[in-house]
């Protein structure tokens, strides 16, 4: 005898049409969310990962504002690098009147004054050297470190201190004392100074150049930063984010069916 399970053929195609109505709620809730994980059970793998190189990313965008306080505290230290040559310049100017046989007394006491402010200027600028009450300018090695987020080691924000000869061979390190030293004996400009000029010119060029250094190294860890941000966003979003185009594409789907 042919007997007819009309009642199993109905419950397949009700299982169908339920899994079908849960597919279409799901992409509906994808789309209108915009993300792709919509339970606590579904893609949880890759929502991992992605929370993950978020936090990463997170970390970098910080480490780019890091870097760009870095970057403004250099530049500050540039342009009091440029008085620093500016003095420089009008020390050798004061040298070569030194030099004029014609000179009375009074001329080389005045030119000799004007030489001793100028140090003493010198001394100023560099003890003002600081960025939010931090000295840029120091003897001490890693006293401005500065973060640019997990992926990149910290930099050292801090330049060499200024030297600048004072009798014969000796040197300063410790600008303070700078008022006091300036006049003895031969350290006046106008008594044989052009060695001392020369050497003073060498140490701010050295500065100089330490800063500029420091100020291209920042500028390709941001670059570097930059890039590997752009990067991690985008992965972020491919795991994280709804593919608009392939979800559309199969809610149009179940809703035929």
């Amino acid at each position: 005898m042919t007997s007819i399970n009309a009642g199993g053929a109905f419950y397949r195609v009700q299982n169908s049409l339920n899994q079908n109505s849960e597919s279409v709620s799901k992409s509906m809730q994808r789309l209108a969310s915009g993300k792709q994980n919509i339970a606590p059970g579904d893609r949880t793998a890759s929502s991992a990962v992605a929370w993950g190189m978020k936090a990463e990313a997170a970390s970098l965008k910080v480490g780019i504002q890091n870097g760009t306080e870095a970057l403004q505290a250099v530049e500050m230290v540039n342009n009091d690098i440029q008085a620093l040559n500016d003095i420089v310049v009008r020390l050798e100017e004061l040298h070569a009147l030194g030099t004029n046989g014609f000179n009375t007394t009074e001329d080389k006491a005045a030119l000799d004054a004007e030489a001793l402010a100028l140090f003493n200027e010198m001394n100023r600028i560099v003890d003002d050297a600081k960025w939010k009450g931090n000295v840029i300018v120091a003897s001490t090695a890693n006293a401005n470190e500065v973060s640019f987020g997990r992926n990149t080691d910290a930099l050292d924000i801090t330049l060499s201190d200024l030297t600048i000869p004072i009798t014969g061979d000796a040197n300063i390190t410790s600008l303070a004392t700078l008022a006091e030293k300036i006049s003895e004996g031969d350290t006046t400009v106008t008594h044989g100074a052009a060695a001392k000029l020369l050497t003073l010119k060498t140490n701010v060029d050295a500065m100089s150049v330490a800063a500029g250094a420091l100020y291209n190294e920042i500028s390709n860890t941001m670059s570097h930063l930059g890039s590997l941000n752009a990067g991690y966003s985008l992965d972020v979003a491919s795991k994280m984010d709804v593919d608009f185009a392939g979800e559309t594409t199969e809610l149009a789907k179940g809703q035929i069916l």
